[in-house]
């Protein structure tokens, strides 16, 4: 089983020193409790999609709502594992790393919010899937964004996004995104570092309370062994990607529940207001005590707030 390093560890230091907004998270982690993800087993299967491997999991009612999970970056399916009970005690869920992330197939091509929801329509066909409550954070939130906004609402019952790219209005993100996005060089040498490194990073600057699990661990260092540098592609020219998808937002009728941790410095939490200001029929909730990571700073709450939202609350937006 891979862990976290000493490599990995002081090269996550070095990037943490050179981000300001570290303090910020230094501060809240010392007045919150700490608590360790617990380890859930998670089956997961690939499907063959236009001719490329995507990795998928899959339990629960067939009967039931059908919530579908897009993964984040640099984790992957298994970042639900806090959540991943209780979600399907309730309704069928199918858990999907997206291409060129996680466990799933891809290259550079696939790192844009564009291409991700064009994938995102092949999937959903090739799985036939229809009536989806579609939860995107982080690249996932990109992704469902993009989906709704160009392959329409025909296969969506709601949208639950957050802590990612689409926010209209000033974009706040963290100073080394946004130099990865106009540094080729940037993203070379932190490509060069390997995966390791980005995972330390982002489990040290994008948690306030939680510890992932050896088995996460394992499994974000496996899977994206060897392609650190084609992933970190996703943050070329990012500000356009992420502008030129807010500009469609607007169009996006879907009901959507935007959700943000109100300590994400990757992110800023401002960004979920200009969203929630932006979209025609949704509805707003920041995860207090929550980093980037929110879904598992805030299991507990996040759970609810999918269950509730899926069992009747995205019928009563007003769009």
């Amino acid at each position: 089983m891979k862990k976290l390093s000493l490599y990995d560890r002081v090269n996550a230091a070095t990037l943490t020193a050179v981000s300001p907004e570290w303090r910020r998270v230094r501060a809240a982690k010392r007045t919150t409790t700490s608590f360790d993800i617990p380890t859930v087993e998670i089956p997961t299967t690939t499907r063959t999609v236009n001719g490329r491997m995507v990795r998928i999991a899959e339990a629960g009612p067939l009967d039931a709502p059908l919530v579908v999970l897009l993964s984040p970056f640099p984790e992957s399916i298994l970042s639900f594992a806090a959540s991943w009970e209780a979600l399907t005690a309730s309704f069928r869920v199918v858990a999907i790393d997206l291409p060129g992330f996680g466990g799933s197939e891809g290259d550079r091509s696939d790192m844009s919010p564009n291409a991700l929801g064009d994938s995102l329509a092949a999937i959903f066909e090739a799985l036939d899937l229809g009536d989806i409550h579609l939860v995107g954070p982080d690249v996932g939130m990109g992704a469902a964004l993009a989906y709704a906004a160009n392959h329409g609402p025909d296969r969506l019952a709601s949208l639950v996004v957050g802590n990612g790219p689409g926010a209209p209005g000033p974009f706040k993100l963290a100073r080394l995104i946004s130099m990865m996005g106009r540094l080729r060089v940037l993203r070379w040498t932190t490509g060069l570092l390997g995966a390791g490194p980005l995972v330390a990073f982002t489990s040290r600057i994008g948690a306030i309370r939680h510890r992932p699990s050896a088995a996460q661990i394992d499994d974000y260092k496996t899977t994206y062994a060897g392609r650190a540098g084609e992933v970190v592609h996703w943050f070329a020219d990012f500000r356009a990607k992420a502008g030129e998808l807010a500009s469609r937002v607007p169009e996006i009728d879907v009901p959507t529940k935007v959700f943000w941790g109100e300590l994400d410095v990757l992110f800023h939490v401002s960004n979920a207001e200009h969203l929630h200001a932006a979209l025609p029929n949704s509805e707003l909730q920041i995860l207090p005590e929550a980093g980037h990571l929110a879904w598992n700073d805030q299991p507990e709450m996040f759970q609810a707030m999918i269950i509730e939202w899926v069992n009747g609350g995205y019928d009563t937006t007003g769009g």
